[in-house]
């Protein structure tokens, strides 16, 4: 577990230096936890923190790469807050792990923008599809959910 920290502290501080669009934290399923990077152009990476199977104190590391294909205004007001939506699709892996597997999925989202911070978003998003498993040979649905804080 050690070394997991290690790792995500050397992620967190390169990736914060590159990071262009903005860079921020999420919890969700299937990774507890994890960071991820925005491009301005709409590409999203990021590493987690995923449970192996039922065990509860194992972990592997997820890598996922989005794209935000489509984004609008659902409510602006310019005293209290926006907010907006975005959908896309990604690729997420976790090989690292005793079950290797990668999905394919879309994704929606909703993000909030208040007025006293408007370079910090909060945001919740649905991910839906297909994820493989190789050891056996599966195939099931997929269905993750993220909640987090977004820094542009």
């Amino acid at each position: 577990m050690k070394w997991v920290a290690v790792f995500l502290g050397v992620v967190v501080l390169l990736g914060s230096a590159a990071a262009r669009g903005g860079a921020g934290l999420y919890a969700g399923w299937p990774e507890v936890f994890g960071i991820h990077f925005v491009t301005p152009d709409g590409w999203r990476v990021s590493v987690g923190l995923a449970p192996e199977g039922g065990e509860q104190r194992r972990y592997s590391v997820a890598v996922s790469l989005d794209l935000i294909l489509a984004s609008g205004t659902v409510y602006s007001d310019s005293k209290t807050a926006d907010l907006t939506y975005y959908a896309g699709a990604g690729a997420s892996g976790s090989l690292l792990r005793a079950n290797p597997e990668v999905n394919g999925h879309a994704l929606l989202g909703l993000e909030a923008f208040f007025a006293d911070m408007k370079s910090a978003g909060i945001f919740a998003e649905l991910q839906l599809g297909q994820r493989i498993i190789f050891i056996p040979l599966t195939t099931e649905p997929f269905l993750g959910f993220r909640v987090g804080l977004t820094l542009r």
